[in-house]
């Protein structure tokens, strides 16, 4: 009706108006009175003229009716223009503001849903303009083009769909951008952000859903932005929390209404990660342990292959629970053959499955086939000497050898005896070993030729030093030695600690939570768990702070023995020269074989043992050690090298940069610079990016036979998580002040968009007595006057 009014009244508006009230008034109101007196004289006079006058008394009774009461209407019309009257509208006018379109381009969009749920169904039929509710039924031969249908697609019908309408409504009102992200965020055009699938690239091998908000933020404050129409499956493996940048949108004004993409329950297996040693030794059982999640599996099995290269080496069957059923799968095998391997594990997908491509996880293995030569000295069998040296007896990749200084002289006589009778004073024999571990030792039985050569053992030959303090005389009878300049700490002057009886616990640092000798779990916190289980130990070394360059793994936590920069270290570990050197501050360590420690003892020092000796096992270069900061890295991921490096005479390169090269394959060498880093004679670091799968090999100029391999994998992430986050995406756009929607209230989209405009109200006035409306209307009453008086054969 309001249309059609103003369209009689020649209002016209614009697609960003609307009228929100309407209502006639009289300009001249004051007047009312006087109209009304006036037309009840006009009413009784023309009742008299119809009643009484002339040839009028001759007409019919209704005839005379009907022609006084035009009469009247006619006049009252003709009297009513004194009023004015206007009909008055009360117009709103939406400012002209921006609308942001943001597109998931990841591929985890690519992914074809199984819907196999009767809902899944019908929202993917919204969605393609099948039907319009959830409670009507998807034609069955429109089922076959939903059941499988491809997120991407399901966007592109969706925005192509006429009963939603969304890109015309939404133009109609606001300026739209269109961006589309994945890692990065760039701005497209709407053919390219509502129907072109994400790119083949490796950019898309990430979501970054919290970066992708802050930089929209970033570039559109201060401007008039309505919302932002966010676009995803909700899968975030990278960059920063989606709900933080969330809860910038709504300081900025921004909010977000979001249009969430796939099923919330796929079925999908996934194997996520494997944990086993870089190195394994031959003939050795090898742990694996490989992380499985079964999603909407409730019931079903699996089978779970190991294998070494193509041959299957273990096995197990799993049955998975509830919607979505987290596994940690402990595996064991013991390879027969050395070399280099690839050591996958995998499920056969399921015909059923929403993902077939991240059913299988690859890892580099090492196979040596030697042992780890150890030499342990010690003053007196004291516990701690007995629990290790059982320990390492019953490794089967350890060759220990004892020398007990106060022991039996005839236990290194008899037949196959693990005990040696003196110090090794020739550097070829001592040199022979991989790490050498010294107890609560006086000094003075080392000869300055043996203090010489264990110093030369380690900085120019890169052997493996380890110091496990005693009451006696570690280390507090070390300083002035050349051993004090070995241990990565600085020794007190009091290095005995108070009463036996005075218990106190260690406790991980960040460093020691990462370190492989130190972990008993596959995952970091449950191994955090396992130390903490840990009894207390009744006696600590009192030592100084750790040195320059020094990483501390354990720490006191008693804070009355901590100095004011950090807690007294208990496990310290530095690299010297080109070999390494721990420090363990306690002889107590076998008190954490009580109770489920049993287990882990063994355990914790056959990590410590294979960590320490296996640089000076595999043969690494004295002058050229190469490290990266992971085992494997995605394309596209930053790789961090680092490079201590040594001249000729074995002392630290001063160089403030190196060049360092990485090759893959038959490819051109790429240029890495690396840069001393501070405080660390002869550390360098330099950082590079591999864009595409495979192993890559780094050299630096001065050494480029010494290379390590960096193996790089084509990205996992978008196929970690393949169900919708639709409770992240909900809180997401509470937060913000927007809305989620899904298929089934798409429709609603526009309408929940608009609550959100400033509007400027306006009120216009369309004159009635001057239109021609109104004019017509009296032409009309005067035209029927005139015809009935004519027939009635009046003048």
């Amino acid at each position: 009706m309001i249309p059609l009014l103003l369209k009689i009244l020649g209002v016209k508006l614009d697609a960003a108006q609307e009228v929100s009230s309407a209502g006639m008034q009289l300009r001249q109101q004051n007047w009312l009175g006087w109209v009304v007196f006036i037309a009840l004289l006009l009413a009784v006079y023309t009742w008299w003229v119809y009643r009484y006058l002339g040839g009028h008394r001759d007409l019919g009774k209704w005839r005379r009716i009907i022609l006084a009461a035009l009469r009247f209407l006619l006049l009252l019309l003709l009297l009513f223009i004194l009023l004015r009257p206007v009909f008055s509208f009360t117009i709103d006018t939406h400012l002209r503001r921006t609308l942001i379109v943001l597109i998931d381009k990841s591929a985890s969009m690519n992914i074809q849903d199984s819907r196999l749920a009767d809902n899944d169904v019908k929202r993917a039929a919204i969605g393609k303009d099948f039907i319009h509710t959830l409670d009507q039924t998807v034609p069955q031969d429109k089922v076959p083009a939903v059941q499988h249908i491809a997120r991407t697609e399901l966007v592109k019908a969706v925005f192509a769909n006429p009963t939603f309408n969304i890109i015309p409504q939404l133009k109609s009102r606001y300026d739209i951008e269109y961006l589309d992200f994945n890692r990065d965020v760039k701005p497209t055009s709407e053919e390219e952000a509502l129907n072109a699938p994400p790119p083949e690239d490796d950019s898309s091998e990430a979501t970054a859903i919290g970066d992708a908000i802050r930089e929209v933020i970033n570039r559109k404050r201060g401007q008039p932005v309505t919302g932002i129409l966010l676009v995803t499956d909700g899968a975030n493996n990278a960059g920063s929390e989606p709900i933080d940048a969330a809860n910038a949108a709504r300081q900025e004004h921004m909010p977000l209404y979001i249009y969430g993409v796939g099923i919330t329950s796929p079925r999908d297996i996934i194997v996520d990660k494997l944990f086993t040693p870089e190195v394994a030794f031959l003939k050795d059982d090898v742990q694996v342990t490989v992380r499985v999640r079964g999603q909407s599996l409730d019931g079903e099995k699996a089978r779970l292959s190991l294998r070494l290269d193509n041959t299957e080496v273990a096995s197990k069957d799993l049955t998975f629970s509830g919607d979505d059923d987290e596994q940690v799968v402990p595996l064991t095998f013991t390879p027969d053959k050395a070399g280099l391997f690839d050591l996958s594990a995998a499920i056969p997908a399921r015909d059923d499955e929403t993902v077939k491509d991240n059913n299988a996880v690859t890892q580099r293995l090492r196979v040596i086939d030697s042992k780890i030569k150890v030499l342990f000295v010690e003053q007196t069998p004291r516990w701690e000497f007995r629990f290790i040296q059982s320990a390492l007896l019953r490794d089967r990749r350890v060759d220990a050898k004892f020398l007990l200084l106060q022991g039996d002289p005839e236990l290194a006589g008899a037949e196959g005896s693990p005990y040696i009778a003196k110090f090794p004073t020739d550097k070829q024999e001592l040199f022979k070993y991989d790490l050498i571990i010294i107890g609560d030792v006086d000094p003075k039985v080392f000869s300055a030729d043996d203090m010489a050569n264990i110093t030369e053992f380690v900085t120019k030959f890169g052997g493996a030093l380890t110091f496990i303090a005693g009451k006696q005389f570690d280390p507090e009878y070390y300083a002035g030695t050349p051993f004090e300049k070995l241990l990565p700490v600085e020794i007190s002057t009091s290095a005995v600690e108070g009463p036996a009886d005075n218990p106190t616990t260690l406790a991980l640092t960040p460093l020691g939570m990462t370190s492989s000798m130190l972990k008993l779990a596959a995952d970091e916190q449950q191994s955090a768990a396992i130390w903490k289980r840990f009894p207390p130990i009744h006696w600590i070394a009192r030592v100084g702070r750790a040195k320059a360059g020094a990483q501390v793994l354990l720490e006191d936590t008693d804070l009355a023995k901590a100095s004011r920069s950090a807690k007294m270290p208990a496990m310290a570990l530095q690299q010297y020269g080109v070999g390494q050197v721990l420090y363990i501050g306690t002889d107590d360590t076998w008190r954490w074989r009580e109770d489920s420690g049993v287990a882990y003892y063994p355990l914790l020092w056959g990590q410590i043992v294979q960590r320490m000796a296996l640089a000076h096992l595999l043969g690494a270069s004295k002058k050229t050690q190469l490290s990266v900061d992971k085992e494997t890295y995605a394309a596209g991921e930053r790789v961090t090298v680092y490079a201590r490096l040594y001249n000729q005479n074995f002392a630290p390169v001063q160089e403030p940069s190196v060049n360092g090269f990485y090759t893959s394959g038959s490819g051109p060498k790429q240029s890495v610079p690396l840069r001393a880093l501070p405080g660390q004679a002869g550390m360098y670091r330099g950082e590079f990016v591999p864009v595409t799968p495979g192993t890559y090999k780094f050299y630096v100029e001065s050494d480029p036979q010494t290379t390590i391999d960096v193996v790089v994998t084509k990205p996992r992430f978008e196929l970690g998580e393949t169900a919708m986050d639709e409770s992240s995406l909900k809180e997401m756009a509470r937060a913000s002040g927007g809305v989620f929607f899904r298929e089934e209230n798409l429709a609603d989209l526009t309408k929940s968009i608009s609550q959100n405009d400033e509007k400027i109200s306006r009120v216009i006035d369309a004159d009635m007595w001057s239109s021609p409306f109104y004019l017509a209307i009296i032409v009309i009453v005067a035209v029927l006057e005139w015809v009935l008086r004519k027939r009635s054969e009046l003048k």
